[in-house]
């Protein structure tokens, strides 16, 4: 009997334990967190985000800084925030080497125009977009390559080698 009797109890207790081991367990699994996996930025990733982050960012002849920048000083601030030095005006940005055709445009290449008042830089953002600080009647701005800019395309610098 109480053999009988101990084992009654003990079937009680594995009963039990089994319960709340079912419950806890599917509750933790219905509960469980799910998170997106980290993206892998590359460092082109990294340059388009930034250069679409300063569009709407005032013109200011000179500036090279987030309170307002020329062509160049826009070109030059977004790659001196990942360590890359290249030059302040859009004439000596032309005169770099890696120039590359248009059809092998990336995004995060550089790209200098020859305007009729002298030379203008952008940063190509894919899709036949650029971004870059136009004029002093115009804040940083996302634009289409149009054939105005085409047929004023002087070079394409490819700065980031991946």
């Amino acid at each position: 009997m109480v053999f009988r009797r101990g084992i009654a109890q003990n079937s009680g207790i594995l009963k039990t334990i089994l319960l709340i081991t079912v419950l806890f367990g599917s509750s933790m699994i219905s509960c469980s967190i799910r998170q997106e996996p980290e993206k892998v930025w590359n460092l082109r990733d990294k340059v388009k985000a930034l250069t679409l982050d300063l569009v709407g960012l005032p013109y200011r002849i000179g500036g090279q800084e987030i309170t307002g920048f020329d062509c160049s000083g826009f070109v030059y601030y977004v790659f001196s925030s990942f360590g890359i030095e290249i030059p302040r005006t859009a004439r000596k940005q032309g005169k770099m080497k890696n120039s590359i055709r248009l059809g092998k445009a990336r995004t995060g290449d550089i790209m200098v125009f020859k305007l009729k008042n002298g030379w203008h830089s952008g940063i190509y953002i894919g899709n036949s977009h650029f971004v870059h600080a136009p004029n002093q009647a115009s804040p940083v701005r996302n634009e289409r390559l149009t054939e105005f800019w085409l047929s004023r395309l002087k070079r394409i610098i490819q700065v980031i080698d991946q």
